[in-house]
């Protein structure tokens, strides 16, 4: 069989590009900017490639290269494909099943459809055209279904139980053959070009928002991959494409394990790359004391991120729902030994979470301001906390009557808000939204003042998005 592993498409009906991370978030904004590297896609090429190779598989991104409905569907038509497997969420689903709809209407073609919002709607999925629904974490579940000839009763494959968690360690490395990672170095935030590499997969915290711990793996897990092989896997990368000068370790919770991260720090000294490469992570601040921050810095590592959402009591309580809670002595503690250390800070923001008010999104803000004058951060992002299919959020919401727009083409948190809480109503939220951008905006000039590197797809993305959040119209 001729298969293709598709991502979702580029560009909506209204102009906007989607900026894909499915198994996080994902968003539409007025300028091609910001680019994921689709990682799970990725992966399960390098897979089909490695474990079946009696079929032709092929890696196809319309999403990196903009693609309308109509453009993608020609160019997977051009492909003559036998099977398309295509990852989705809620935002791009509806343009993505018009696609293939054209696709199948002009050439007899099985669909193999996994992500988010099909994981959470498997049933309207198949009524909408596909033949397939890979629940989950997906990659073994297709594989083995391709291996099986697209046999139905595969495990993994709606209506069948989810398979247990795949082990990282016996993945290949992922795709960067008929894409390339290196096209992928245009992250917001990045000061290097760097390209994304996944050290650890999962994170141990419960936020009743989460996609990726709630949807794709439907629990609270952390793996965390050989250091070794992680070494490995960025020499290479580093032979590939010399020019490159970061490695961004986009993972969910870089730091969860002390001792891997610890391992891994030793292990990129020892091996030269902290002097050649700069290293940037996605973290949470549990784990972080004086001897793992030093470690990170002796490694290379030039910035942290890390979620903080709010600061106010009662929503981080809501948020996490765990043993793990908000900690201010914690924050500020870990926030003073980076500014010691000289590590750099960029943190993550919600407003609108359940258990928020308007009054306390304001205060997280007041806080943020107070924290960058200090030079306790550098840089934040803000969404408006969006519930996604299947996430506890979207029960809470939904149960409560707090749900007011269930298109899920509107699930974009720097656009627009589809919840409204008693004493808190959509309008508020997205006013408060927009008040962090314009503080965001003042902040992303001061650091062009202070030297620090942006790229210029962050001056497109920070320019157009900032004019089209002050007035919520702009975006309909």
């Amino acid at each position: 069989m001729k298969i293709v592993v598709a991502t979702a498409v580029g560009k909506s009906r209204q102009g906007l590009y989607y900026d894909l991370f499915p198994t996080r978030w994902s968003a539409a904004g007025p300028v091609h900017s910001n680019t994921y590297y689709p990682f799970s896609l990725a992966y399960l090429s390098s897979l089909l490639k490695r474990d079946t190779r009696d079929h032709e598989i092929r890696m196809l991104d319309g999403n990196y290269r903009g693609y309308p409905i109509s453009r993608y569907a020609e160019a997977l038509l051009a492909e003559r494909p036998d099977v398309v497997i295509l990852e989705a969420d809620g935002l791009t689903y509806a343009e993505d099943m018009e696609m293939l709809r054209r696709v199948k209407e002009a050439h007899p073609v099985r669909l193999v459809l996994c992500g988010p919002y099909p994981t959470a709607h498997p049933e309207l999925a198949l009524r909408d055209g596909a033949d397939f629904v890979a629940l989950g974490e997906f990659e073994t579940s297709i594989v083995d279904l391709v291996r099986r000839g697209c046999d139905p009763a595969t495990p993994g494959i709606h209506p069948n139980a989810r398979r247990a968690l795949l082990d990282v360690n016996e993945l290949p490395w992922p795709e960067d053959e008929d894409v390339s990672r290196r096209d992928y170095c245009r992250m917001y935030a990045c000061e290097y070009q760097e390209v994304e590499v996944f050290a650890t997969r999962g994170c141990p915290v419960n936020c009743n928002y989460c996609v990726v711990r709630n949807v794709y793996h439907g629990r609270g897990n952390f793996r965390t991959r050989d250091v070794g092989n992680v070494v490995d896997e960025i020499r290479y990368l580093r032979h590939r494409y010399p020019e490159i000068d970061g490695i961004f370790f986009n993972d969910e919770s870089h730091t969860a394990s002390k001792r891997h991260a610890l391992e891994l720090c030793e292990a990129l000294a020892s091996s030269g790359l902290s002097r050649e490469l700069a290293f940037d992570c996605m973290c949470n601040y549990a784990t972080l004391d004086r001897e793992l921050l030093q470690a990170l810095r002796r490694a290379g590592y030039y910035k942290v991120r890390f979620g903080i959402e709010t600061l106010d009591v009662e929503a981080s309580r809501q948020i996490f729902n765990s043993p793990w809670k908000q900690d201010g002595e914690k924050l500020r503690e870990v926030l003073l030994l980076c500014r010691e250390i000289g590590l750099k800070v960029y943190v993550t923001l919600s407003v609108g979470s359940s258990g928020a008010t308007a009054q306390s999104d304001r205060a997280t803000l007041r806080a943020i301001q107070l924290l960058y004058d200090q030079g306790l951060l550098q840089e934040f992002q803000v969404s408006i906390n969006t519930p996604m299919p299947g996430t506890p959020f979207y029960e809470l919401v939904k149960r409560e009557g707090f749900l007011v727009d269930e298109d899920p083409a509107r699930q974009n948190g720097i656009a627009s808000c589809v919840v409204s809480f008693p004493g808190y109503p959509r309008e508020a939220i997205e006013e408060v939204f927009r008040e962090f951008q314009g503080y965001r905006e003042a902040i992303w000039k001061r650091n062009q003042q202070r030297g620090i590197r942006y790229s210029q797809y962050d001056a497109q993305w920070v320019a157009k998005v900032l004019e089209m959040t002050r007035t919520s119209a702009a975006w309909s």
